[in-house]
């Protein structure tokens, strides 16, 4: 068991990848990924970071660029926690799917939050300006990508921002048994239930995302695990 967990596991395939998928399950799951991330503390952890970071640089205003954003769970806690600070925020939600967009709007319209939006976007040609973002940040996405897709992902966010945050599950047979254990407990959708341990076993470790992080040419890249199974990048952009 802990020998299969050294190496990623590249052939594994999430049903959330699939170029087409069933609204009703890809919307329950959704709210599935929106719930783990609020019971493991991954929503929390993601606001912390980032206001910490706009606390610490004196900002009066800040831009996020979020990117294979899903639901947008993320950005939108970000964009709560700036309206409520007082602190002016354009957060845009970016996505590749045209249906996991759709839902992120959903999710926007209903906050009532006028600082974000959501858009169609392609983490590997953005289409943003160089340097027109204060953050860019990736939330349980990159094991999505294989290795040179994954730095060119890391190249796109550095290019487009003076801030990298990138979050993911880190690769561990605790952190496998706890998504089948998690998914089945809370009566999960079939697509979390796949997905979620599957994503454990394409996730990367902590060895493996410094070198994609020193191929994509960051600055000052800085990465460690944190509880539970978090696996945090920090650099600065080009």
């Amino acid at each position: 068991m802990l020998r299969a967990f050294r190496v990623r596991d590249a052939e594994a395939r999430e049903l959330l990848d699939e170029a087409t998928l069933d609204d009703t399950a890809l919307t329950r799951n959704l709210a599935d990924i929106r719930r783990i991330n609020l019971l493991l503390g991954w929503t929390n952890f993601t606001v912390r970071t980032v206001s910490h970071y706009v606390r610490a640089n004196r900002l009066s205003s800040f831009s996020l660029l979020d990117v294979a954003s899903g639901s947008a769970d993320m950005p939108l806690a970000v964009a709560r926690w700036a309206t409520g600070a007082g602190v002016a925020a354009r957060i845009i939600a970016t996505d590749i799917s045209p249906q996991i967009v759709s839902v992120a709007n959903q999710q926007i319209q209903q906050s009532g939050l006028a600082n974000i939006i959501a858009e169609r976007a392609d983490a590997l040609a953005p289409g943003y300006a160089p340097d027109s973002f204060d953050i860019a940040l990736c939330t349980l996405a990159i094991h999505h990508f294989m290795p040179e897709m994954a730095i060119e992902l890391l190249r796109n966010m550095a290019r487009v921002a003076r801030k990298v945050f990138v979050f993911d599950v880190a690769r561990s047979p605790l952190a496998y048994a706890g998504a089948v254990v998690l998914t089945r407990v809370a009566f999960m959708n079939y697509m979390t239930r796949h997905d979620a341990p599957t994503s454990v076993r394409r996730a990367y470790s902590a060895p493996e995302l410094r070198i994609l992080a020193a191929k994509a040419g960051l600055r000052d890249a800085r990465v460690w695990v944190s509880f539970p199974f978090r696996l945090a990048l920090e650099a600065s952009g080009m």
